[in-house]
């Protein structure tokens, strides 16, 4: 056997000892919440939940909304595994739970407050005392939702605004009147830094209405940040894996609480970066017939004062990646795995 080929054999072993080791680094648990009589969901929900293996307490929960291959693989990538590892992060997956009305039209009606919420809640608890990590109870939460799911998680941190450290909105749009631009925020609730990407082709959930949303409470002064992901269809949550996780870094390390039970912290915007965007219109209409957009011009500057249609960019590392990320003319719509 030739040189090149056992450098080969190597490699591949090397890369599959290190996807071996981030699998078994983590504590797996399942489990099942029944809807209660007055809930939209139509039947059982499924839940998993990941922990890292440590006997440190549980710092947050990651709840993720599995909505599509793209998604699952991001809540799977050594990167997100290692990120959770490092944040002592529980990693908590909500299946589909389709609610039983008509005008669900067999998805979840993104309204927390008619069922998923409360649910969520309760497998929270079941967790607790399945994993001995009492802590799961009470812990805070990060949101990432998909599509209609974006939707869901806005509302989320709506419902939770003091248990909320952050929301990811990955092309966040639904039918009426469930749709992005029907949610309505309190100022506790615009206090939580939201991160919101919209694809320039996405003919379904659009970039318009995505970026309404951001610019109604971002003129408010509300830590959020928007991304464009030029020329990307209705996919590709996981091609902002590095700008998530550098976003994400920030934001655990500014809002966690010092002490045990503290209430999070707020961000102080003073000495943080902004982001700037010029788009052009492109030939897609998404499903509400709005035209979508692209960037074609993006800069950054550190904060003089609150420029309110930029996006916060909470130091130089995220302003850099977030620069780097938008002036791409394409992103790659493969899935990680």
């Amino acid at each position: 056997m030739n040189k090149l080929a056992l450098r080969i054999i190597f490699l591949v072993l090397l890369c599959l000892a290190w996807t071996t080791s981030a699998a078994s680094a983590q504590t797996h648990f399942e489990t099942n919440v029944t809807p209660l009589p007055d809930e939209d969901i139509d039947g059982p929900c499924h839940y998993t939940l990941d922990l890292p293996a440590s006997t440190k307490s549980i710092q947050a929960v990651w709840i993720i909304f599995v909505r599509g291959r793209d998604i699952h693989d991001l809540a799977n990538d050594p990167d997100t595994l290692a990120f959770a590892q490092q944040f002592h992060l529980a990693l908590l997956l909500q299946s589909h739970c389709p609610g039983k009305r008509a005008e669900d039209r067999g998805d979840m009606n993104m309204d927390p407050a008619n069922g998923l919420g409360p649910a969520l809640l309760r497998s929270l608890k079941q967790f607790a005392q399945s994993s001995s990590h009492p802590e799961l109870s009470h812990a805070p939460f990060i949101l990432l939702g998909f599509s209609g799911a974006g939707p869901l998680s806005a509302r989320f941190v709506n419902a939770y605004p003091q248990r909320t450290l952050a929301a990811i909105l990955s092309a966040p749009g639904h039918f009426s009147p469930q749709g992005i631009d029907t949610v309505s925020l309190s100022e506790q609730a615009q206090a939580v830094p939201q991160l919101i990407l919209a694809g320039g082709a996405d003919d379904r959930s659009g970039t318009q209405l995505p970026y309404d949303y951001f610019l109604r409470y971002r003129r408010l002064g509300a830590p959020w940040t928007f991304v464009l992901q030029n020329n990307a269809p209705h996919c590709c949550t996981a091609n902002a894996k590095t700008l998530m996780l550098a976003w994400l870094t920030e934001v655990l390390t500014r809002r966690l609480p010092r002490k045990p039970n503290d209430p999070l912290r707020k961000i102080n915007q003073r000495k943080d970066w902004q982001g700037f965007i010029e788009t052009e219109t492109t030939i897609v209409r998404d499903s509400f017939g709005k035209q979508t957009f692209n960037a074609v011009h993006a800069s950054i500057r550190r904060q003089s004062n609150l420029a309110k249609d930029a996006s916060w960019l909470p130091n130089a590392v995220v302003a850099r990646e977030w620069l780097a990320f938008v002036q791409q003319e394409h992103h790659p719509i493969l899935p990680l795995h």
